[in-house]
């Protein structure tokens, strides 16, 4: 008969400590992986939150800037006199201003006590905060003053309201249509007078997605180019203007279309000419040893592919870009 005890099965005490720890640096992989994908969710729904907000204050800012309209001063008439003005300025010598003030026919009339045409001035103006954001004010009249005003509306003007707050940088550049981007326009200058940039860019940055640890926050960018030139009343009224044509050209056309009749052999009327668009006017793309302005002239009118094209938008362009317009296009 054997006397030996029987030895107990079992774990000794490092074996139960290496498993503890074991499942402990498991447990502790897992959280820092979950704790880092919830760190990128965030970051990545904070990122989309920023973008969707900076295009609905971009749209709301291009909206006015797409309707820009300016008229060409008469020559005899007192320019402080001359109420109609695009002027862009920065208070702070920065490299884009910091407010703009123009007249845009996007205005929807809503009084029903008073006259309102689709004309309206309107003003974007920057504010600081204590917290050192920058709050955007958008101010509006629905009439032109009675003479030239290159005065800022304050924010809490009349018919002023606060479009955006808890910005980090807000501005404007002018795109010349030389190619240049200059931080300040002024149309009631000798050297810019009754003239408009090509396009305006719009930038902004939000205060949210600024980091402690100094990296400047992403600028949103947003190109809005000016479809309706500078409009010359004076001249347009001509009837010698050759884009309308004289009255002896009318009077030809008009016996032309009396001897063609009943052979189909007449001239179009007026009403059946031909209209064209960007997209019937120019090329897709920059042709290869394209100049910076042919390629600026081809993307932005690319960028408004079904706006119309006529004889005022050919002979307002620089010469250089109506070499790039299809024969067929250029009045």
């Amino acid at each position: 008969m054997n006397s030996q005890p029987r030895k107990r099965g079992g774990f000794t005490l490092l074996e139960v400590m290496a498993v503890v720890a074991l499942i402990g640096f498991v447990f502790f992989v897992a959280l820092s992986f979950y704790t880092d994908l919830a760190d990128a969710t965030t970051r990545a729904s904070n990122h989309t939150r920023g973008i969707r907000r900076a295009s609905a204050i971009l749209d709301r800012v291009a909206r006015d800037i797409e309707g820009t309209m300016l008229l060409v001063k008469p020559p005899e008439m007192d320019p402080f006199a001359f109420p109609w003005i695009f002027l862009g300025e920065t208070r702070l010598g920065g490299d884009a201003s910091e407010r703009l003030k123009f007249v845009t026919r996007n205005h929807n009339p809503t009084r029903t006590d008073a006259a309102e045409t689709n004309l309206a001035t309107v003003a974007y103006v920057v504010a600081s905060r204590p917290d050192d954001s920058i709050a955007l004010y958008r101010w509006s009249s629905p009439h032109l003053p009675d003479s030239l005003d290159k005065s800022f509306p304050r924010e809490d003007d009349d018919g002023s309201y606060l479009l955006a707050e808890g910005l980090y940088s807000f501005g404007f550049n002018f795109l010349t249509e030389g190619g240049e981007l200059r931080s300040e326009w002024d149309s009631s200058t000798l050297l810019e007078s009754s003239s408009l940039p090509l396009a305006v860019e719009i930038q902004l940055s939000l205060m949210s997605e600024w980091k402690s640890d100094g990296e400047e926050p992403p600028i949103y960018r947003r190109r809005v180019l000016i479809p309706v030139r500078p409009l010359d009343l004076v001249a347009l009224a001509d009837p010698n203007n050759p884009i309308f044509g004289s009255g002896t050209d009318k009077d030809e056309d008009e016996d032309e279309d009396e001897e063609g009749k009943g052979k189909g052999k007449g001239k179009k009327g007026k009403d059946e000419e031909p209209k064209y668009t960007n997209c019937d006017c120019f090329p897709k793309t920059a042709p290869d040893g394209a100049t910076q302005t042919q390629a600026i002239c081809i993307s932005l009118a690319n960028s408004v592919c079904d706006m119309a094209f006529g004889p005022l938008d050919y002979q307002r362009m620089p010469p250089e870009c109506q070499s790039l317009v299809y024969s067929k296009c250029r009045f």
